[in-house]
This record gives C-alpha cells, sequence and structure tokens, in this order.
C-alpha cells in the first residue's frame, strides 16, 4: 500500500518507502517549473466546483504544469493536490512543513523525502522546494508523464475497475499504489470538469440509483462486505448509490482486502445530529460508516478481531485517516473516542474540510 515512489499514502507501521525511483525525469520543452506562478494556464472546462473549490493561485499552478505532456490534464494535478492537502490547506503535519505522521512525505503534493537515493523528490523536484506549490505541482507533473502518462499505453490496465484510461491508472499507480487512490483521484477530476451531483438526497423514502461507476459496482457486490438493516439503516442501497465521500468508499476497499466486515449504517436513516448534541452527524453528510461485525465476530470489548481494526485504523496515514473514531476500545487519544453509544459497532467518520 506504500508506492515505490509513492508521495501519499503510508501506514505508520510499513517499512520506509523502497529505495527505487521510477526513473529519470522527461526532459519537456516546456518546464512549467520555470513559469514560478507568472502568466497562468487555460483552466476552460472548469466546473463550478473547481472555481469555488481551489485556490486561484493553485488553479493557475495546475494549468499551466499541465503543458508537462500532451494526455496530462490540469483536473488530475488537481484532484492529487484535492487527495492529498486539499490544496495545500490541510493543517496535517508535513503539509507546509516537516514531515507527514509516516516520516516520510512533505508539501502540498506530499513528495516523498525519504525513500531512494535518489529520493522521489531529488528526481522530480529539480532542486526546488517541495512545500512551495510553484515546485511541488511542476515536479508531481513531470512525475505522473515519466510514470505513464508519456510513455506508450501499458499492455494490461492496472485498474480496470475504474473509469478512465489505462495510462491515467499507470501514472496514478506509480504516484500512489492503489486502486482506490486512482479512483479517488479520477473522481475528482470529473467533479473539477464536471458540475457534481448534491451528494445530499436519498432520504425520505426515495429510492437510491444505483451507480454506474465500476468501482462502486465492484465495492457493493464484494463478498467480503454485507449489510444489515436496523434501527431505520438500510445501507446496502446507500453503498451502491456512489454517493458515499470518496473516503469512505475508499477505507471500506481497503479495510475488505483485509477482515470480511458489516456495515450497519451509512447515511440512510440516521439521526440528523450526534446524540445528545445540535452537532450534524457525518453520516448525515455521506462521511461515515458504522461496523457491526468483523470477520463473523459481532464488534464487542471482547472483540479481538474489531480491536484490530481499530488499532490498524490508529495506524493509518495519508488521505484515509479518519477524522473520528467510536469503538468499545479506549485508545486514550483523539480521534478515538468511545462511550455507551459504540460498545457494539465501530464508527468511522471524515471530517468535511479535506475532501468533498
Amino acid at each position: 500500500m506504500a508506492s515505490s515512489a509513492s508521495p501519499g499514502f503510508s501506514l505508520g507501521a510499513a517499512p520506509r518507502a523502497i529505495g527505487r525511483s521510477i526513473g529519470k525525469a522527461i526532459q519537456a520543452a516546456r518546464d512549467p517549473g520555470s513559469a514560478r506562478d507568472s502568466g497562468g494556464g487555460d483552466a476552460r472546462g472548469a466546473s463550478r466546483f473547481a472555481l469555488a473549490d481551489i485556490p486561484a493561485r493553485y488553479l493557475r499552478l495546475y494549468t499551466t504544469a499541465a503543458h508537462t505532456c500532451p494526455r496530462l490534464t490540469w483536473q488530475l494535478l488537481a484532484g492529487i493536490g484535492k487527495a492529498e492537502t486539499d490544496h495545500g490547506r490541510a493543517r496535517a503535519p508535513g503539509v507546509s512543513s516537516g514531515l507527514n505522521h509516516a516520516g516520510c512525505c512533505a508539501g502540498p503534493m506530499q513528495f516523498n523525502l525519504r525513500n531512494g537515493p535518489p529520493t522521489t523528490w531529488a528526481t522530480y523536484g529539480h532542486g526546488g522546494n517541495p512545500y512551495d506549490p510553484r515546485d511541488a505541482i511542476p515536479a508531481a507533473a513531470r512525475l505522473l508523464c515519466a510514470a505513464g502518462l508519456a510513455q506508450p499505453p501499458p499492455p494490461a490496465d492496472p485498474c480496470p475497475q475504474v473509469l478512465g484510461t489505462a495510462a491515467v491508472h499507470a501514472a496514478l499507480k506509480r504516484y500512489n499504489n492503489a486502486c482506490w487512490y486512482a479512483h479517488e483521484v479520477v473522481t475528482l477530476a470529473a467533479r473539477y470538469t464536471t458540475s457534481p451531483a448534491s451528494p445530499a438526497g436519498g432520504a425520505g423514502g426515495v429510492a437510491l440509483p444505483a451507480s454506474r461507476d465500476p468501482f462502486v459496482a465492484a465495492l457493493a457486490h464484494n463478498p467480503r462486505i454485507t449489510t444489515t438493516r436496523g434501527r431505520g439503516c438500510d445501507p446496502a442501497p446507500d453503498l451502491a448509490s456512489g454517493r458515499l465521500d470518496l473516503r469512505v468508499q475508499s477505507l471500506l476497499a481497503v479495510l475488505a482486502e483485509r477482515w470480511p466486515i458489516r456495515l450497519s449504517c451509512l447515511h440512510t436513516g440516521h439521526s440528523r445530529y450526534v446524540k445528545g448534541t445540535r452537532r450534524v452527524s457525518n453520516h448525515t453528510v455521506w462521511r461515515a460508516v458504522d461496523i457491526d461485525q468483523v470477520a463473523g465476530q459481532p464488534v464487542s470489548p471482547r472483540s479481538a478481531a474489531a480491536l484490530a481494526v481499530v488499532r490498524w485504523l490508529d495506524g493509518l496515514q495519508g488521505p484515509l485517516r479518519p477524522g473520528e473514531v467510536g469503538s468499545p476500545f479506549d485508545l486514550g487519544h483523539r480521534p478515538y473516542f468511545t462511550d455507551e453509544g459504540h460498545t457494539q459497532h465501530i464508527h468511522i467518520g471524515y471530517p468535511h474540510d479535506t475532501q468533498q
């Protein structure tokens, strides 16, 4: 799950990134790194969501860097910037200084400074500052082009269940070695190109249509992910709808690789507010999941499998690290908590400010 050249996702307990870079950067006829924020590129095709969500400075840098190779789009670069650090706005360690929680990656595009030699940044950074988007965004463009977008298409699609081309998938897997990550970035890029449907709705007895996205369809039919109805919740149509926050979709895919899980609640049927408060629940806005069984064991204070999931979540770093985890287990630090309402399920939620 940690790519040999990946600037992004890693586990705190995983070894440091494998010491091997993708290769030498291609020499582009026009190096966007020399623009240094001057002039700007062409943001034609930007959706209203893109114009509202991407800071103007970053949008200029994405559009300029997209000229690095013909098959690279500014929306793809913006999707990476959004997934990694919310276009540099995330307050996590390693975004504006230092390294991330895993101790490897830095800057708005989360380049690996510790793999190698040479490191991913040393290969593609061209002597720049990884914390400066004027250097980091062109470096990401060079990496993507060298990793597949400026090369012949691969003989086989590494992520056939993800929308998009095999070349895009190969490049994104070199950036971060996971198909869930390719799904996130491709979906965000599409939202930056066309206005996304509102993630709200689907309540009040209105049937949710199943998504045509092959990644979502595969998730909904994954034999290691089952659902149960209770307390008004009905997670099966929610899962198939494609309305879930991309981080929830991705986390479920990764969890199912490790444990069979049963979902007890996603969106439909959950109360609008967190119990006992007037704070809107992340379930209401499609950013949370409740799991009531792990590996066939009901979640309880005595469930070894459930404890293993919570400990695994505690070691998770990068874009999938949750903002809140409620369970029967008291880990003694945020964002983990336990109370009488979370003795029989694991609640996993994400904040608003880093994805949608």
